[in-house]
């Protein structure tokens, strides 16, 4: 990179979301494929006696020095590492964790820093490489099982009208006249009243059916609910791998 550039970050301060200042810049670690810095270390403490590792990856360069996505305090509480020039992947690991960065890995289980500084305070990383060679990729399948929702059928709630006869038998009582015949004295208070013509009249009643309705009415819904269930699936995997056949040397080294 532009080393103008380089030293203008390395002599620069380190400011916070908010403007504050954090601190100043003790040492530039650049990545050593793409010769872009990485972190850089923030000296805070009393007379910056303590340096605290910062990422690069959402700065913002500026004529003071650098702004980083972070607060004063949230830097502080960093990790403590080392600034010793050397950062070991799980110390490297420490620092993304905290930032809430990704780090894959594959692109940082290869690679070691080693203090080369071209300018006071600038460490650079270099990655160890391996010789072109020929080779074979080799596939390794997974069982990736989700669920998809489909429709099982349909029901309606219809409302229709019907009708029935019911058949009761209901007790009824009614009234009927009877004569009955007495014989009496021709001589009596009774016999000697009734020597007039006269008349006697008798009302007779009888009972008749009487039908009233009564009405009874319910709701009813047509809804759905949701039952858990398992369901077993099983599917073949291919995996594929290697094996290495060869003459090997007295270290059981290929040759």
């Amino acid at each position: 990179m532009d080393r103008n550039l380089l030293d203008q970050l390395q002599n620069g301060d380190v400011f916070g979301t908010d403007g504050e200042k954090i601190g100043s810049v003790g040492q530039v670690y650049l990545d050593d494929v793409t010769n872009e810095p990485t972190f850089v270390t923030v000296k805070t403490g009393l007379f910056g006696a303590k340096e605290t590792f910062v990422p690069l990856q959402q700065a913002q360069t500026t004529a003071d020095g650098v702004t980083v996505p972070y607060t004063k305090e949230f830097v502080k509480d960093a990790p403590n590492v080392d600034a010793d020039g050397s950062l070991t992947p799980e110390e490297e690991q420490r620092i993304y964790e905290y930032y809430s960065m990704d780090y894959a890995a594959a692109d940082h289980a290869d690679r070691r820093e080693v203090v080369d500084a071209p300018a006071a305070g600038v460490v650079e990383t270099e990655r160890r490489e391996v010789a072109d060679a020929d080779s074979v990729v080799v596939k390794d399948e997974s069982l990736q099982v989700g669920t998809e929702r489909r429709a099982t059928g349909r029901v309606r709630l219809r409302k229709q009208s019907y009708t029935t006869t019911e058949t009761v038998e209901v007790p009824v009582t009614r009234e009927e006249v009877v004569v009955e015949r007495v014989a009496v004295d021709p001589n009596s208070a009774e016999a000697r009243d009734s020597a007039a013509d006269g008349e006697v009249e008798v009302t007779t009643y009888e009972e008749t059916p009487v039908v009233n309705k009564t009405v009874e009415a319910e709701k009813v819904s047509l809804g759905k609910r949701t039952v858990q269930d398992t369901e077993t699936v099983s599917e073949e995997l291919r995996h594929e791998d290697v094996t290495i056949d060869g003459d090997t040397d007295r270290d059981g080294r290929l040759r």
